[in-house]
């Protein structure tokens, strides 16, 4: 019996504290980094090919064009791959890139016996490096592979319709609005119906509804 066919599922982030650049052999990057996923912060594997780790650094700002610099650095001279460029450890601080739609998918899950991955007690998982605690069974990598970010489209009303549906649902309607929106940059930036309602995070027709309905009642 064939496989089923592999279909990505999106994940949209907003922020993202990248710590360490990995520069191997090919045509991609291995971007170890933190960001908010379900509502808690974690360490990921990010990859990313140059044209979008150009991206984030133009993103980045002066941050960005400062690691820019290091990084044709580090390409216009011999180097061994994979070649780590720390940048928390070289700059004192994250490069961060806030106020964009960042899109991606999980290609790969590993799940390793924690026993094996230790026979050298001298390394430690990356995890652990940054104050994770360990866990004594398993670990799972989380591995995505970034899609396409874009300007983030904030959704700012000047005001509502109707008042007493403000002092009641105020905080939720506009999130809801936000989460339409969101679905809307999605489908301008090239992702199909069903692509850019996983992205919003609208897959249920009733929250579609009701995202849609909320960015109705401001204005």
């Amino acid at each position: 019996m064939d496989a089923p066919e592999y279909i990505p599922r999106f994940v949209q982030i907003n922020e993202l504290y990248i710590d360490t650049v990995v520069i191997d052999d090919t045509e991609f990057l291995t971007l170890w980094c933190f960001t908010l996923l379900d509502d808690e912060y974690k360490f990921i594997y990010l990859g990313c090919d140059f044209t979008q780790f150009n991206q984030i650094l133009i993103g980045a700002g002066e941050k960005g064009k400062e690691i820019a610099l290091h990084l044709a650095e580090v390409l216009n001279n011999p180097y061994e791959t994979p070649t780590l460029i720390p940048i928390k450890e070289q700059f004192e601080e994250y490069l961060e890139l806030l106020g964009f739609d960042i899109i991606m998918y999980e290609p790969v899950a590993v799940e390793d016996d924690i026993e094996e991955e230790m026979n050298d007690e001298d390394e430690l998982p990356i995890e652990q490096l940054f104050g994770a605690q360990p866990d004594n069974t398993s670990r799972k990598h989380l591995i995505y592979q970034l899609d396409k970010l874009y300007p983030s489209k904030v959704f700012e009303p000047e005001k509502m319709l109707h008042d007493k549906f403000v002092e009641a649902f105020e905080d939720d309607s506009l999130e809801l609005a936000q989460l339409y929106y969101d679905y809307l940059n999605a489908i301008e930036n090239g992702y199909n119906e069903e692509e850019a309602r996983q992205v919003a995070g609208l897959e249920r027709d009733i929250f579609f509804r009701m995202a849609k309905k909320a960015t109705e009642l401001w204005k």
